[in-house]
């Protein structure tokens, strides 16, 4: 069975790019919006909470279900992920008095903590949020800071649940990539033997298994997504696309 990170989407314009960044690592990851992803979590490696134009304290805010998922796979949450894992648990998510947007230094780093083991101390990091996190339970451990939030990266203590108010997938956080590799290979377990030419290679064996003989219509855009598509359905059936 393929391992997998899943990528909870809350909305944020940078999900995509975490997807990318996880790819990179060789794993293979797939997002989901966070009201409908799969019962079936065999195969899951750990899942990541994505940042999101919303606020926790919103009414119509994003708010999953995470109760089979937390405390039982790794999870990273990123900007409102974190927020919404110290707001679901108790925790004070408060309007910050001035929009933290930006580049920051992580001027502690708590180099116990898995997720953050080996980043430098004062890197740069890449903040995007108008809420900040005021308090947490006394089970979050704060692992990282800067200058202005001290809440910059928490762990759950007794669980592999993870939160940080910056985003690691974007280009001015240096050290992101870094930080993604810990979690998804150090803490999740992935081997990284996933490539693009082996996505295909499987791709193409399950389309032919699912299909067999049957001919398909394809509406053909010329996008990247429906191109893709065609290519793949090419290969698997031939004739009968």
């Amino acid at each position: 069975m393929q391992e997998t990170i899943l990528i909870l989407d809350f909305g944020s314009q940078y999900t995509q790019l975490i997807a990318r960044r996880v790819r990179e690592l060789n794993v293979f990851c797939d997002i989901h919006p966070y009201n409908n992803f799969p019962k079936d979590l065999s195969g899951l490696k750990g899942v990541i909470l994505s940042g999101s134009p919303f606020s926790v304290r919103d009414q119509n805010a994003p708010f999953p279900d995470l109760a089979g998922i937390k405390g039982k796979l790794p999870v990273l949450g990123v900007c409102y992920g974190a927020q919404y894992l110290v707001h679901s648990s108790g925790g004070e998510v408060a309007p910050s008095k001035i929009r933290e947007y930006g580049r920051a230094n992580l001027g502690f780093i708590d180099q116990r903590c898995r997720l953050l083991r080996g980043m430098s101390t004062g890197t740069q990091v890449w903040m995007s949020h108008a809420d900040t996190i005021l308090k947490a339970p006394a089970s979050f451990k704060i692992t990282g800071s800067t200058s202005d939030v001290e809440y910059a990266a928490f762990k759950i203590e007794g669980e592999e649940t993870y939160g940080i108010q910056f985003h690691p997938e974007v280009y001015h956080t240096p050290e992101g990539l870094h930080l993604l590799k810990n979690f998804v290979v150090n803490i999740c377990g992935c081997k990284q033997d996933w490539t693009p030419e082996l996505f295909v290679e499987s791709t193409v064996k399950e389309l032919k298994a699912k299909l067999g003989n049957d001919k398909v219509v394809l509406g053909l855009s010329g996008g990247v997504d429906s191109s893709v598509t065609a290519m793949l359905l090419n290969r698997a059936i031939g004739k009968n696309l």
